[in-house]
């Protein structure tokens, strides 16, 4: 299952002056925080292990992760079942990431990189959504 693409947002409706890596900026930051919470997939983990680590010390943005090893696509072989679980709920089934993402950093949607981006009100956002409980049974969501 693929859950985003950065060519579906650079090759839509996308600002002309902004460079195509910012359609890749919201999943490179939801990537990040999949790959901090240990939710990487055993190919990322395979193929890319100094590439994570690179990520999870920030010595690489998520947005670079994301377009240099996953060729702009967030797709279930990127993520463990943990990972696949909440991204399965939150980001393809209820669509509620996009709707959050818009809510918490709507003005810089395609206009800014991943440095723009509060990185700990990031966090705090998807900590909030996964702890409500979105994909039952995970560490860190409020009990069934």
């Amino acid at each position: 299952m693929k859950y985003d693409d950065a060519s579906w947002h650079f090759e839509g409706d996308f600002p002309e002056d902004s460079p195509a890596e910012y359609g890749a900026t919201h999943i490179g930051l939801f990537l990040k925080w999949c790959l901090l919470r240990g939710w990487a997939g055993e190919e990322l983990l395979e193929g890319f292990a100094d590439e994570i680590e690179a990520v999870k010390a920030g010595t690489m943005t998520g947005t670079d992760f994301l377009l240099r090893c996953c060729d702009g696509k967030l797709t279930e072989i990127d993520l463990n079942d943990e990972g696949n679980a909440f991204a399965q709920a939150y980001y393809a089934d209820q669509d509620l990431y996009l709707v959050d993402y818009q809510d918490q950093f709507g003005d810089l949607v395609y206009v800014a990189p991943e440095s723009a981006h509060d990185f700990k009100a990031f966090s705090e956002m998807l900590d909030k959504r996964l702890a409500s409980g979105i994909a039952p049974g995970l560490p860190g969501t409020a009990p069934d």
